[in-house]
């Protein structure tokens, strides 16, 4: 059964309001006829502690999780970026990175050593990738599909979002991916992660931000791959 994980109430309650409509009980932290769900909280701190003590508590039931929510997007000028993502884009990860896990200078982030501080890099489940892109085809739902990057803060302004991207050729950041993605890793579990754009990483502005409408689109693309990928 999927485990559907996202860091907020205000990012679950979408889904479950869909979920429930196929037939399901809703609830903050529980199970549904398709799938599980699980709030997680904000960040790679709260999100590894809950998530890891949820696993551990499970049975073997759980086979693969789906990481949903919003996300920020790069605004990138590099060669190497594949497009920009825009505002309520549906994005699909490709891996995730810890950002901002290192030395920070003015100007960059630089890594610690891997055998001091780990991977800062988690490729995600390239099988599951696939199908989730080929659902959404069918369906003739758009998404981009890239690096995402994971932040313990959250960028507020065009340059550092500049320099995130160019680093890891990234799409757009979020705050809790990369722990998502580092759990599962520990449990054995296929990540898929999907995020819809609620903002741009500029100089911070929050008026032009998407924030419920973000919510909704990455809601109703779960609940789709939830769906499509419980009758496999």
């Amino acid at each position: 059964m999927i485990l559907a994980v996202a860091a907020t109430e205000f990012e679950m309650a979408p889904l479950l309001h869909l979920l429930a409509e196929h037939g399901g009980q809703s609830s903050r932290e529980g199970a549904l006829p398709s799938c599980f769900t699980l709030i997680a909280g904000v960040g790679p701190v709260e999100t590894t502690l809950r998530l890891t003590r949820y696993l551990e508590r499970q049975d073997e039931r759980i086979d693969k999780v789906l990481n949903f929510g919003v996300a920020g997007a790069y605004i990138s000028e590099s060669p190497m970026a594949q497009g920009n993502a825009s505002l309520l884009d549906l994005c699909l990860a490709k891996q995730e990175s810890l950002g901002d896990f290192g030395i920070c200078f003015s100007d960059r982030i630089e890594p610690f050593a891997e055998k001091l501080g780990g991977s800062e890099i988690f490729p995600l489940d390239q099988p599951l990738l696939r199908q989730a892109r080929e659902i959404l085809a069918r369906q003739q739902v758009a998404c981009r599909c890239g690096n995402f990057v994971t932040v313990s803060a959250a960028s507020a302004t065009r340059k550092r979002g500049e320099m995130l991207a160019a680093r890891y050729q990234g799409l757009c950041e979020n705050m809790e991916g990369a722990a998502v993605a580092r759990v599962c890793a520990e449990f054995s579990l296929p990540l898929l992660e999907v995020r819809a754009v609620s903002n741009l990483v500029e100089d911070r502005d929050p008026s032009r931000w998407k924030m419920t409408e973000a919510c909704a689109g990455a809601a109703e693309a779960a609940a789709l791959l939830i769906r499509e990928m419980g009758k496999i």
